[in-house]
């Protein structure tokens, strides 16, 4: 092996660095494979030798966006003791990201919006992310002891997704407190007094 690819990551994996990079700062539609290629610094042959089209990249990154969401929820709630404290833990979590620079908001949506008919691959798969999340709000809803778990969890998941879309308007620092403000008033209202 050369020098020069030694510490190379495969050409796969820089495409799909490349194209997840691309794809979120730029969007997917305005992103085509020569421009995710010339980026990686790999081939059209190298591309399609593993994602047999742009679809299947599309899909291999919202996974690996999906596996990193798990990852990162159950680091923001590792500290938690209870049902509460990770609802808690979670949306300052959210909102710490909001306050983040260049932050774009959720991936996951930014790609469903480009792909709006329901009968796209791509719009089922975050469908089906966003349908998880919004279920897992729920249980700990449940676990938290809401009077309605279902409602708040629903509440919250719309909250959540609320407020990456805000940040065009109100900038990350608003949505962030907005966000922070909104959920305490759901979890006074439909939580048990602590």
């Amino acid at each position: 092996m050369s020098e020069g690819t030694a510490g190379k990551p495969k050409a796969a994996q820089r495409i799909q660095s490349a194209a997840k990079d691309l794809f979120y700062r730029q969007g997917i539609r305005a992103t085509g494979v020569e421009e995710v290629c010339r980026v990686a610094e790999a081939t059209k042959m190298s591309l399609y030798r593993t994602y047999p089209s742009k679809d299947a990249l599309i899909a291999a990154i919202l996974q690996e966006d999906a596996e990193e969401y798990d990852a990162w929820f159950a680091e923001v709630t590792a500290d938690a003791k209870t049902p509460v404290a990770k609802l808690r833990a979670l949306f300052d979590a959210i909102a710490r990201k909001l306050e983040t620079p260049d932050y774009r908001g959720c991936p996951m949506l930014l790609a469903q919006a480009e792909f709006p008919d329901p009968e796209h691959p791509t719009h089922r798969i975050v469908a089906a992310f966003k349908a998880r999340v919004c279920n897992n709000l729920i249980e700990l809803s449940r676990e938290a002891g809401a009077k309605n778990p279902q409602l708040l969890g629903e509440l919250l998941a719309v909250m959540f997704d609320g407020a990456w879309s805000s940040l065009p308007y109100l900038g990350g620092k608003r949505a962030g407190e907005v966000l922070r403000e909104g959920t305490e008033i759901f979890f006074r209202t439909l939580l048990p007094a602590e």
